[in-house]
């Protein structure tokens, strides 16, 4: 989601926004800030929603912004509706960050389809508006307009596409009309120093008929390699179509005339087969499905529990079918009389509607086999025309390919030669550059000695003059010679020009021609559309306010429609808490007037009552035990105590034995020891 925001922001920042947003301040962007970014994206690809959304109502914006990103065939992540349309109106960042990342993708595209659009969306007419006659007229007349403008629209594209804009021509037109003044201006120029040479119009002459059979040559050449080329391609159709013939002998070698009927009937059993016994069962089949499935739509809406008990009903009759098939299996099997020889042959029935699937499975198979086979010979025709298209040439097989090898090895082996000749090549040209170099280097030595010996004898730049003054003159020669070619030149130059210009302008005036009439046709279309989009826009407003409407309807009878259907069940089940509540009330009146002993031990009343009287003897013998506890609980009590003092008397007498040793007034008798004070 990042990327998408960063994606987003650097496109606002750029034209024609210029919104200077970074990351904090873009995800900061209240929420009628951001619905107002997302209005001038849409009014950047249409200029209709230019406006402030402030000013306008948020019923005809939520409108308006749904219209306009239908037209553009937004699809929605999320496939509710009703959850996208909230998020859109309340400025949700969740529904319209992805929409914006849509739109800033897909710019141009959505341009011209949002154009396209005025002029091609149909407006969507009830069927009882579209029964006057008259409406269904202008209706008829408006598709046809809509045809026309598709074809008009195809057209224009197709001239845009071609390369023959009419600003390119004219550019084209004045830029030959300015090599053309200037050629004449040269042709001018020329003549006027031809002037004076002798015999100028016999060379003229000369070179026109020279650059006439050099057009001519040339033209012939291409004709022979056209010629070659058209022979090339000829003789390897000859032996394509020879290998084809041979292939198909091969395949037709021991075939025989009976073969071959024999294969017909064949297929045509085969096809029979399906004709007369496969396609009547499935068009029956078909149509019993069609007339259950009718026969269920007819029906009333089935709850859970009638469900439960149809299906409870066909798994009983379908387990009682296969019992009495069963059972008929063992009769006929036990039985010896003629009757049941007969039923024995359900075994023999049972082999042949197997065999029968089996064939009909196997005749399905072959139709997809058939099926399979006619793509695929499909396929292989597009692949060779494609190829042709490509490389001119078709797929070698057999012979051809063999001997297209042999070419490349062939081709191979020339080009190993030509490499080997080039690498020889590659030395000797070092090691004429070395060569070069020395002689360059020899050259500088002869040069200085000579320009050191002319000045010696005082002619010093004798060399250099010479050298200045041959190079004038080959110039001069070369000056000469190219006189004559240049006025052919530039007369060839003129004449193509001309020509050029001519079939330009043989090109453009049909063009523009066809260009006015559309134009005209363009703006009255453009004329009656805006009318029709306004009534389309009036009419798709009341219609989306009364499926809104509707649909708020819908949901409060769905919300009422699941509150009674809890309702009921919750009913449907105090209902039968309370009757076996009340049965077992009555079973439970009718043992306790019962004479009969039994019935009554088994009734609640008796086993409650019994319940009752073990807990009482319970109850009984629980607090006699809690009595004799609380006695013992006494004794042991007095007990406790009377040890606590026995052992705080010894600690006592243990505590005056340390004091009394501790002091020395202890004495020793046989009997024991005595303490004296």
């Amino acid at each position: 989601m990042s990327e998408d925001i960063r994606y987003i922001v650097g496109e606002l920042n750029k034209e024609p926004y210029n919104r200077n947003y970074n990351l904090i301040s873009f995800d900061s962007l209240q929420p009628e800030q951001l619905i107002q970014v997302l209005n001038d994206v849409f009014a950047e690809i249409d200029s209709k929603n230019r406006l402030d959304i402030r000013e306008e109502e948020p019923e005809q914006m939520a409108i308006r912004m749904l219209g306009m990103l239908r037209i553009l065939k937004y699809k929605p992540p999320d496939d509710n509706m009703s959850n996208f349309r909230q998020g859109l109106v309340s400025g949700n960042k969740h529904v319209i960050y992805p929409i914006l990342y849509w739109l800033l993708q897909r710019m141009d595209e959505l341009k011209k389809r949002a154009y396209l659009a005025k002029y091609l969306v149909k407006l969507d007419i009830p069927a009882e508006i579209l029964g006057d006659a008259d409406i269904a007229d202008i209706h008829i007349k408006y598709e046809d307009l809509i045809e026309q403008f598709k074809t008009i629209h195809r057209e224009y594209e197709g001239l845009r596409n071609s390369g023959f804009s009419t600003h390119e021509l004219r550019r084209d037109i004045s830029a030959m009309e300015e090599e053309k003044d200037l050629v004449m201006r040269r042709i001018e120029r020329m003549k006027q120093r031809v002037e004076g040479t002798p015999n100028s119009e016999e060379m003229l002459h000369s070179a026109r008929a020279l650059r006439k059979e050099r057009e001519k040559q040339k033209e012939m050449a291409q004709q022979g390699i056209d010629l070659k080329d058209s022979t090339q391609l000829l003789e390897q159709r000859i032996m394509r179509l020879q290998n084809q013939l041979k292939d198909i002998r091969k395949a037709g070698m021991g075939t025989t005339p009976e073969g071959l009927l024999q294969r017909l009937e064949e297929d045509v059993n085969v096809n029979s087969y399906i004709v007369n016994d496969k396609l009547p069962k499935e068009v029956a089949a078909k149509q019993r499905i069609v007339s259950t499935l009718q026969r269920v739509a007819a029906q009333p809406a089935m709850g859970q529990q009638e469900l439960d008990a149809v299906n409870k009903q066909i798994r009983s009759l379908t387990t009682e079918i296969n019992n009495l098939n069963e059972a008929r299996m063992k009769e006929v099997e036990e039985d010896d009389s003629p009757e049941g020889k007969v039923g024995k042959l359900s075994f023999f029935r049972q082999n042949a509607a197997i065999i029968g699937r089996k064939k009909e499975q196997t005749a399905e198979r072959m139709n997809e086999l058939r099926n399979e086979l006619g793509n695929l010979q499909d396929d292989m025709r597009d692949k060779q025309e494609q190829l042709k298209q490509y490389s001119g040439e078709q797929v070698l097989r057999g012979d051809e390919f063999k001997r297209y090898v042999n070419k490349l090895r062939g081709k191979s082996s020339v080009y190993k030669m030509k490499r080997a000749e080039l690498s020889e090549l590659r030395a000797e040209f070092g090691v004429l550059s070395r060569t070069e170099e020395i002689l360059k280097a020899k050259d500088a030595q002869i040069m200085e000695q000579l320009s050191a010996m002319e000045a010696r004898m005082g002619v010093t730049g004798f060399h250099e003059t010479q050298e200045n003054l041959e190079k004038v003159s080959s110039v001069k020669a070369e000056v000469d010679s190219r006189k004559g070619k240049t006025l052919e030149e530039m007369s060839a130059m003129v004449m193509e020009l001309n020509h050029k210009i001519a079939e330009r302008k043989g090109r453009l005036a049909p063009i523009i021609k066809e260009l006015r009439p559309l134009r005209q046709k363009a703006q009255d279309l453009t004329v009656r559309y805006n009318e029709k989009k306004h009534t389309f826009d009036s009419v798709a407003a009341g219609l989306d306010s009364n499926i809104g409407k509707l649909e708020q309807e819908v949901k409060t009878l769905k919300d009422e429609i699941i509150t009674s259907q809890t309702k009921y069940h919750v009913l449907l089940a105090e209902r039968d808490v309370l009757a076996y509540k009340q049965q077992q009330a009555s079973d439970e009146i009718k043992l306790y007037l019962s004479n009969d002993p039994q019935d009554k031990k088994k009734s609640l009343r008796e086993q409650l009552m019994g319940h009752i009287n073990e807990q009482e003897k319970l109850g009984r013998t629980l607090r006699e035990e809690q009595k004799a506890v609380k006695d013992l609980v006494q004794n042991s009590a007095k007990q406790l105590a009377m040890w606590q003092d026995v052992i705080q008397l010894m600690e006592v007498k243990k505590t005056c034995l340390d004091a009394a040793r501790n002091s020395g007034n202890l004495t020793r008798n046989s009997g024991g020891e005595a303490l004296v004070l």
